[in-house]
């Protein structure tokens, strides 16, 4: 019976880790989206008043055909993007996931984490492609907040943390450490209620 609830409680603490785990990523996401479009939207204003201005002044027509340029440029990659669609749609997920971390507060059953397990499925169907450095980023972030020591953290190149947002960079080159699942468990077993 012992092994059983060690079982359960380790099960327990991996899937709360995963679930904060996916908390920080839509919560960096959604950071990401908010920047690229108030970015955009502060360049469209800033190169549309050079516009008007070059248009106002004859001297300044190259200036305004450059600012126009700029406008077009930015404004139709923010509309392709859909940076203040996709930055609601991981505000959402991130309140599920947020959601379902809360259920976890009761008590510790195996039903109880059946039932967490299928839910967290159902939002991962809905979720866009993971960004796979992106989430290794955040789960390094987790270990780290619960007190791994730094050389358990799997290691990420500057460059793929400095491009996450935009591409997965040598994904398949991010390991997780060896001792992972059972010092993960360990550490999430003794949260655990």
């Amino acid at each position: 019976m012992l092994d059983e609830n060690a079982d359960l409680k380790l099960r327990w603490g991996d899937q709360l880790f995963d679930i904060q785990r996916s908390i920080r990523y839509h919560q960096r996401r959604r950071g990401f989206y908010d920047r690229l479009d108030k970015t955009s939207n502060m360049l469209s204003l800033i190169f549309g008043s050079a516009a008007i201005f070059g248009v106002l002044q004859e001297k300044y027509k190259v200036v305004a055909i450059v600012a126009s340029g700029v406008v077009t440029v930015v404004s139709s990659i923010n509309l392709v993007v859909g940076s203040a669609q996709r930055g609601r749609d991981h505000t959402d997920f991130m309140r599920k996931y947020v959601e379902l971390e809360k259920s976890m507060l009761g008590e510790v059953t195996e039903e109880r984490l059946l039932a967490i397990k299928e839910a967290r499925l159902c939002i991962e169907a809905e979720e866009p492609p993971v960004m796979h450095v992106l989430n290794a980023i955040c789960h390094r972030e987790l270990m780290r907040a619960i007190g791994y020591p730094k050389k358990d953290l799997p290691q990420i190149g500057w460059f793929q943390s400095a491009v996450a947002q935009i591409f997965d960079f040598r994904e398949s080159s991010i390991h997780a450490p060896k001792s992972k699942r059972k010092r993960k468990c360990d550490c999430q077993a003794a949260e655990a209620p």
